[in-house]
């Protein structure tokens, strides 16, 4: 019997069982927020739960191709029969599924937060890109299921008469490219937007972060893609195939996390307001206006509102100078003044991002 000496499996079984947990969390954390403080969910979020049960499906099949070979050295394998090997090619060709649907829906989720960021020019874009993205997948799931004719040619290669297949290496190859390059796209389409919004420095850590991520998610594909093209002429491609099948899941869940990022700001304002640098009663008071009143009540959870309230008169020169400040929307999250009067917020408690507030001035003639 072959001695399994530096086997790759324990790594790929550790990472995939510590993204499996981390996801389980995050995941479970966007639910929270968005059913039990938000109350309300959105097409993002439905997509990102697709999209985190197809992740961890693909990291079931990378842990039972480990119990089957993956990571080991091909000789390794072999001596445990050919049932095994045939066996640890199955799960290595249903992984290969799971993986390309599971980049497809967290693109599609982010897509999907991208239109209620309240810019129209982002939101057509965002529609594009899903067209564009929802067809790439399609075809890349398709292209993996359909590689043989027949089907089961994928897994018995030595099957007669032989099976005819797409050239596999190419795919590989050209998959990992397209990935690469749609991954930069989407995670890059609102930086204009981000970049003259007027936020706070809190905020634009959060953004900066939840971007940060995105690129390390981008990162990993490129990483994963180096691996490639060794794989695939690797006359031992059990042990070959490790390293991208582990950076595979650290690609698939990293895009869960950060696609995740937003969806956490109504639990820290709620149990760790001082983070974000509010109060967790949520009321604001205005400069301004009388000590005993404060701008309406912000509530955490949300919901539509209205409100006018006339500030205290200040005596001017010629005249009195009256200010009212009227607001609507559907709910606040951190709002930041900007120098035009007008205030907006980056992320709301509904998920709906955009808030105005307009500040109108009228000057009252005191003489008769």
């Amino acid at each position: 019997m072959a001695m399994d000496y530096g086997s790759q499996g324990p790594t790929a079984t550790a990472i995939s069982i510590v993204f499996a947990v981390l996801t389980a969390v995050v995941i479970s954390a966007r639910l929270f927020s968005r059913i039990y403080i938000v109350h309300s969910t959105g097409l993002d979020d439905m997509l990102m739960v697709v999209a985190a049960a197809l992740s961890w499906a693909f990291i079931a099949m990378t842990v039972l191709a480990v119990n089957h070979g993956l990571g080991s050295h091909l000789d390794v394998v072999l001596a445990k029969g050919p049932e095994n090997f045939l066996t640890y090619l199955k799960i290595v060709y249903f992984s290969s599924i799971f993986y390309n649907a599971t980049l497809c829906f967290i693109k599609l989720s982010v897509l999907a937060l991208y239109m209620r960021l309240g810019d129209e020019t982002l939101r057509r874009m965002s529609i594009v890109m899903m067209g564009v993205i929802a067809c790439q997948g399609l075809a890349f799931v398709l292209t993996c299921i359909f590689q043989c004719s027949p089907v089961r040619g994928a897994w018995e290669p030595a099957m007669v008469p032989g099976p005819k297949c797409v050239n596999i290496n190419a795919f590989y190859l050209s998959n990992a490219a397209l990935n690469i390059v749609t991954d930069l796209i989407t995670y890059m389409l609102p930086v204009r937007m981000i970049l003259l919004l007027q936020t706070t420095v809190k905020q634009k850590i959060a953004v900066g972060v939840m971007f940060s991520l995105g690129f390390f998610a981008c990162i990993s594909s490129i990483v994963r893609m180096t691996f490639v093209p060794s794989m695939l002429v690797s006359t031992d491609p059990t042990w070959a195939i490790g390293p991208p099948m582990y950076w595979s899941v650290i690609e698939t869940n990293i895009g869960i996390l950060a696609a995740s990022i937003p969806s956490f700001k109504p639990i820290a304002r709620r149990y760790l307001p001082r983070i974000i640098g509010e109060y967790s009663s949520g009321a604001r008071s205005y400069p301004g206006a009388s000590s005993s009143r404060n701008f309406g009540k912000i509530s955490n959870t949300g919901g539509e509102w209205a409100g006018s309230m006339p500030l205290k008169p200040v005596h001017a020169r010629d005249g009195v100078t009256t200010t009212v400040i009227t607001s609507r929307g559907d709910g606040l999250g951190d709002m930041s003044k900007t120098n035009s009067g007008s205030e907006q917020s980056l992320v709301s408690n509904n998920g709906r991002i955009t808030q105005s507030t307009q500040i109108s001035q009228k000057v009252e003639n005191s003489r008769s």
